[in-house]
C-alpha cells in the first residue's frame, strides 16, 4: 500500500555519507590549495594582499555600527541590562543579519579576479586529468561581472540582464526574511505561537532531504532544547546552502541552463553542495576578519570541485549544449563520488 502523501522518504541526494564525503573533499581541497607551491605566484600573492585588505575593510564596515550601538547601550542602561542587550545585538548581527556572505557575493559581480581564480584551478585540474573543462568553459559567452561605468549603472545593468544577479538578490531577500521570522518567534511572539512556527519551519526545511521520520526526530530534539539552538540550526543550514549557490555563480553565468535545469542540477547535488557550503560558512563565521580570503579560496577550490560533480562541457555548439544540459541537470554520480579517494597524497 502506498505511503500517504505527507510521508516522504529521505533523499538519495542528501545522505550523511554524501555530506561527510563533501566535507572531506572541501577540506582536502583547502589543504592542497595552501600547500601547492605552484599557486604561489606573484600575481596570486598580490591577490592575497588585496583580499586581506578587503577583509579588514568589510569587517570594519559591518562591525562599526554594531560597536557604536553597543557603546550607546552601555551609556543608557545599567550594567545588567546592557550586558543582556549587547548580547542580543551580537546574536542578531552574527546569526540573523550577518552581511558577510551577502557583501562578498555582491562584490564578486564587480571583480573579475575572483572568476580568474576559479579558472586558474579549473585549468590546473585539466592539466592533471587531461580534460578540457577550462577550454570549453572559457569559450562560452561571459555574463559574470558588471559592465563599466558608475555603480548605479552597473547595478541597473545586472538587474536587467543578469539572471544570476536577480537570483542572488531573491535568495538573500528570502533568507533575511526567514531569519527575521525566526528572530521574532524567539524574542517577540508568545511562546505558544513561536514554538509551533519554529517547529513548522524546521520540519519543512529538512523534510525533502532526510525524510519524514528523521525530520520529526530533528524537530522534536530542537523543540526540547533552548530556542537558540533552533535559530542556530536554521541560520547555519540556510546560510550554508546560500553560500554554496554563491560559489556556483561563475559556473551558471557561463553555462546557461534553463531555470528548471538549473534547479534540477542543484537538487541532485544538494548533499555535496551543503557540505561545501557548511565548511566555508562556518569558516567565515569563525574568522570574519579574513572573510574575503576565505571566500576567494572557496571560489578558487570550486574550480577543482566542479569537475567532481559535473561532466565535461561540450564545445560551444547550441545543439550539443542543449542535449548536454538536459542530461547534465540530473546527476547520477553519487556512488562514484562517495567511493572516490580524496587523500592529500
Amino acid at each position: 500500500m502506498p505511503s500517504p502523501i505527507w510521508i516522504s522518504n529521505s533523499s538519495g541526494y542528501f545522505t550523511p555519507t554524501i555530506v561527510l564525503k563533501s566535507i572531506e573533499l572541501t577540506t582536502v581541497s583547502i589543504c592542497k590549495s595552501i600547500t601547492n607551491l605552484q599557486f604561489y605566484t606573484s600575481h596570486n600573492v598580490h591577490l592575497f594582499l588585496k583580499y586581506l585588505i578587503l577583509s579588514v575593510l568589510l569587517y570594519v564596515f559591518i562591525n562599526c555600527p554594531v560597536n557604536i550601538a553597543k557603546l550607546v547601550v552601555w551609556r543608557i542602561y545599567n550594567a545588567r541590562d546592557a550586558t543582556r542587550i549587547t548580547g542580543e545585538l551580537n546574536l542578531f548581527f552574527t546569526h540573523y543579519f550577518n552581511l558577510n556572505c551577502f557583501c562578498m557575493t555582491l562584490y564578486s559581480f564587480f571583480d573579475t579576479d575572483l572568476e580568474k581564480l576559479f579558472l586558474l584551478n579549473l585549468k590546473h585540474t585539466d592539466k592533471l586529468n587531461g580534460t578540457k573543462y577550462c577550454e570549453h568553459y572559457s569559450a562560452l559567452p561571459n555574463h559574470f561581472t558588471a559592465v563599466g561605468g558608475d555603480n548605479v549603472y552597473s547595478l541597473n545593468h545586472l538587474f536587467k540582464f543578469s539572471r544570476e544577479f536577480k537570483s542572488f538578490v531573491k535568495r538573500y531577500s528570502n533568507y533575511y526574511m526567514l531569519n527575521l521570522v525566526v528572530f521574532s518567534c524567539i524574542y517577540i511572539l508568545p511562546h505558544s505561537i513561536s514554538t509551533t512556527v519554529l517547529a513548522f519551519i524546521t520540519f519543512s526545511s529538512v523534510l525533502d532531504k532526510i525524510g519524514t521520520v528523521f525530520s520529526i526526530i530533528v524537530t522534536a530534539m530542537l523543540q526540547m532544547s533552548d530556542a537558540y539552538y533552533t535559530a542556530l540550526f536554521l541560520t547555519t543550514f540556510y546560510g550554508s546552502c546560500l553560500l554554496a549557490e554563491d560559489l556556483l555563480i561563475p559556473y551558471f553565468n557561463k553555462v546557461q541552463f534553463t531555470n528548471v535545469e538549473k534547479l534540477q542540477w542543484i537538487n541532485t547535488r544538494k548533499g555535496v553542495l551543503f557540505g561545501i557550503g557548511l565548511c566555508y560558512f562556518l569558516a567565515v563565521q569563525k574568522f570574519p576578519m579574513i572573510a574575503m580570503i576565505i571566500y576567494s579560496n572557496a571560489l578558487f577550490n570550486m574550480g577543482a570541485i566542479i569537475t567532481k560533480i559535473s561532466s565535461e562541457i561540450p564545445k560551444n555548439s547550441t545543439k550539443e549544449m542543449g542535449r548536454w544540459a538536459i542530461t547534465e541537470s540530473v546527476w547520477d554520480g553519487h556512488e562514484a563520488f562517495v567511493k572516490e579517494s580524496y587523500g592529500l597524497f
